[in-house]
């Protein structure tokens, strides 16, 4: 069955994302937005600087075209640093389950304008993949699903990932705490949101590492609008992220310093 995608202008998604920040920070757990909602929350800030507005101002703007600027998702990637929580791991997940049946059992919300109440169910548990669903003014629905995806540690990786991100994320993944943003996205007149989020360069080094098709969309798009607002790319940040040294060799991965002097061609 078809799944709805979401950016950020979608009320029941955003709502549910100040939802997860409160309950992640209530229960003082140090958490990132990474992947594509990082990349939204940057875009929407980027042009809300530039241009004087809120995200309402947008939405309404006859001549913004949402899709023209952020690229939807079903995904919401969060990375975790649970090295300084007390307890063994088994009763850490345990209180994250808690937290996240929590994000059902206090619904319906207000929604972030005050218009709509946005519900929302928790369809598969799980500590690493928990699915939900979301409903705006009604219950929710199969077709509106968002995933849920909570890294721990720069061991959660896959077979899926290539060698050189294994080695890009065991050197960088607890460091992106420390560069971490907490961002604030104007919503509309005397309402804002924060977000934790990845950093702008920690993120387009990431996904210059990572290189699918999705990333390159999400690192021009980001270039893009960081030019256009006058706030330039640090250039040596994504260069401290991406050259990352083999364990076995002790040699930089060549894989990833491609990757970047490919981005460097691209926007020059």
């Amino acid at each position: 069955m078809k799944r709805a995608l979401y950016s950020i202008d979608d009320e029941e998604f955003l709502t549910f994302l100040e939802r997860i920040d409160h309950s992640f920070r209530t229960n003082n757990i140090p958490y990132l937005f990474v992947g594509g909602v990082a990349t939204q929350a940057h875009i929407v800030s980027l042009i809300c600087k530039k241009e004087g507005v809120n995200l309402y101002d947008l939405i309404n703007d006859p001549n913004f075209r949402v899709q023209d600027h952020l690229r939807a998702t079903d995904d919401i990637d969060i990375t975790l640093d649970i090295r300084n929580i007390e307890g063994q791991k088994t009763e850490i997940y345990e209180r994250i389950n808690t937290i996240l049946s929590s994000l059902e059992e206090e619904s319906p919300y207000v929604s972030v304008s005050g218009n709509h109440l946005v519900s929302v169910k928790l369809e598969r548990k799980g500590i690493r993949r928990p699915v939900f669903r979301l409903g705006l003014d009604e219950e929710p629905s199969y077709e509106n699903e968002v995933s849920l995806n909570l890294y721990y540690s720069p061991e959660d990786t896959n077979h899926r990932w290539s060698q050189e991100m294994i080695e890009f994320e065991r050197q960088n993944y607890f460091r992106f705490f420390e560069s971490g943003l907490r961002i604030s996205l104007p919503i509309y007149k005397g309402k804002k949101i924060e977000l934790n989020v990845k950093s702008l360069e920690d993120l387009i080094a990431t996904k210059i590492a990572r290189s699918r098709e999705k990333d390159w969309t999400d690192i021009l798009l980001l270039y893009r609008h960081t030019k256009d607002s006058g706030n330039p790319i640090n250039f040596s940040q994504l260069e401290r992220d991406l050259y990352v040294e083999d364990e076995r060799l002790k040699i930089f991965n060549e894989e990833l310093i491609n990757r970047l002097k490919k981005f460097k061609v691209l926007v020059s």
